[in-house]
């Protein structure tokens, strides 16, 4: 389900989930908050890691882990919700545990 988001909020269907980095986009799947924060808030250089999943109440569930691709490594949007299909700078789609953040594939696209 596609949420409501400004910079430093995802409004869901539990309330209002306060973050620390802007958001590009955000979606509950399976009770939990998956949100793609906007790679260009964290540093330079290196891979940004800017998917997150958090509890309604706003816990850190999970950080996705990078592809080891480097300063261009970082999410850009949500393809997929079931399975969890993520786009990747790098060019690749990832698919993910929507449950860990673990990547289970790639494909490249680019």
């Amino acid at each position: 389900m596609k949420l409501e988001f400004g910079n430093g909020w995802v409004k869901h269907s539990g309330g209002v989930l306060r973050v620390s980095y802007p958001v590009l986009e955000a979606r509950e799947i399976d009770g939990i908050v998956v949100v793609v924060h906007d790679y260009m808030a964290f540093p330079k250089g290196s891979p940004a890691r800017n998917l997150f999943a958090y509890s309604p109440d706003g816990t850190l569930r999970w950080r996705a882990e990078d592809l080891g691709q480097g300063s261009v490594d970082a999410y850009t949007n949500i393809i997929s919700e079931q399975p969890l299909v993520v786009g990747n700078f790098s060019g690749f789609n990832c698919t993910l545990s929507a449950a860990e953040g673990r990547v289970l594939a790639t494909e490249f696209v680019k």
